[in-house]
């Protein structure tokens, strides 16, 4: 059904619970028995490419900071005034609408998807 998914701190836990109920594998670094919140960038993006987790956040770090090769994928919201369920919708949507392969980079996501 698509990559694992990990929610990074800046996110609302309220879109982990929106996205398990749409069947995904999703974790909230709040929550996670590997990471936690104030773990740095390199951290996560590790853990993303040694895992195939795609990566959502409002941190647009990985963008500037981070290559491709750096982690498995990254969806970037570049508004972080979205609420939880428009942000679950979006990432729903898109999951439904790429192939995991796809995702695998950087994956800049707009008002646009709402």
């Amino acid at each position: 059904m698509g990559p694992p998914i990990l929610l990074d701190e800046n996110l609302e836990h309220e879109v982990l619970h929106r996205l398990r109920n749409y069947g995904y594998e999703a974790e909230h670094i709040d929550l996670h028995e590997n990471l936690q919140k104030g773990d740095e960038d390199e951290t996560l993006a590790q853990y993303s490419l040694e895992n195939d987790v795609l990566m959502v956040t409002y941190d647009d770090d990985f963008e500037a900071h981070y290559d491709e090769s750096d982690y498995w994928g990254v969806l970037l919201l570049m508004d972080n005034d979205w609420s939880a369920t428009d942000v679950a919708d979006t990432v729903h949507q898109i999951l439904n609408l790429y192939p995991p392969q796809a995702l695998q980079q950087m994956n800049v996501v707009g008002r646009e998807w709402l």
